[in-house]
């Protein structure tokens, strides 16, 4: 496995590199990025963006929004916190638990007893230090995640605004309730240059891997295309569009907002918003709704076309057909 650390912290620029690493034909194999973010809420690929932030405390704070490409909720970074992508062919098992073994074997290495949790989390300690997604591009995976380190718990509990649906499921108060920083529940505390240097010792020696540069040169003009598209207020707020209705639930398989506009029985537009753990880009999908009755029969017969594990994570038909209708 390669190591790949990107020396950028800016969330646009992590973004491009990740890409261009994952769609480059002359690197094969399994890959780790490693990389971290000054400053930046990352929202998910399905999420609306002004539903997601505190936009005032946003702005008054120089926080920088950005979206991802794949599924999950919002994620608040600084550099308290390490950042790391497994890119990977895709196989019969792309499973979280596949790809967050090395990561929680690392972490109990350190005398920190970790373990998978939910559908996409580390927990240590009864608390959240870890939140994953993924994303399919081609023949390849994206699983990538946060190990929150020393992270300021304040600004992280300020700047996200979370639907109070998905804690109210879980009797969850608040954010910071839930979640922890690695730091504090280590035997011996380290810098976050010590952790990821240590990280990085660790899988040389346990998981057959090797420091290797990225080829800066080589991307330089597919990156300023890349970095100029995961900056964009279109690419960052394109699911904050106006509709006639709106839908909120929150199921096993996450929170699901439906946003529609429906004339004469018609369904003309619509938009599926969330923390769901897509796969694949929901955009891809939504237009075969466009046009078709606003009815059960109607509805089922577009889902009979769609890969729904890959595009709505776990949530089932039913539930899709529950949240579009009613």
């Amino acid at each position: 496995m390669k190591i790949y650390i990107v020396k950028s912290t800016s969330p646009y620029e992590t973004l491009a590199y990740e890409n261009l690493i994952m769609e480059d034909p002359s690197i094969t194999g399994d890959v780790l990025v490693l990389y971290q973010h000054a400053n930046a809420i990352i929202i998910g690929n399905n999420q609306n963006a002004y539903e997601e932030i505190n936009r005032e405390y946003v702005r008054d704070h120089k926080i920088v929004l950005a979206r991802r490409k794949s599924g999950g909720g919002a994620v608040y970074h600084d550099l308290g916190n390490l950042n790391f992508s497994f890119i990977s062919d895709k196989s019969d098992d792309n499973s979280y638990v596949k790809f967050l073994r090395p990561i929680i074997n690392f972490l109990n290495s350190l005398g920190l007893e970790s373990e998978f949790h939910g559908r996409n989390d580390i927990h240590a300690n009864g608390c959240k230090i870890s939140g994953n997604a993924q994303y399919i591009s081609g023949k390849r995976i994206v699983s990538h995640g946060t190990l929150l380190f020393d992270v300021d718990m304040t600004i992280l509990s300020k700047a996200l605004n979370p639907n109070k649906i998905k804690f109210e499921s879980k009797g969850i108060k608040s954010i910071r309730s839930r979640v922890a920083n690695i730091n504090d529940l280590l035997p011996k505390k380290m810098t976050v240059d010590e952790f990821k240097d240590t990280l990085v010792k660790y899988f040389v020696e346990n998981e057959n891997c090797t420091l290797e540069e990225i080829p800066y040169e080589k991307y330089a003009e597919r990156f300023e295309e890349l970095r100029s598209l995961f900056s964009s207020e279109k690419w960052i707020y394109d699911r904050s569009a106006n509709f006639t209705y709106t839908k909120t639930e929150k199921f096993p398989g996450g929170l699901v907002t439906v946003y529609g506009t429906i004339e004469n029985s018609i369904i003309k537009d619509i938009i599926f918003a969330g923390d769901f753990l897509s796969k694949k880009d929901i955009r891809d999908v939504e237009p075969l709704f466009k046009g078709i009755r606003y009815d059960e029969k109607s509805v089922r017969e577009v889902l009979t076309k769609i890969d729904i594990e890959n595009y709505f994570g776990t949530l089932t038909e039913d539930e899709i057909v529950k949240i579009i209708l009613g």
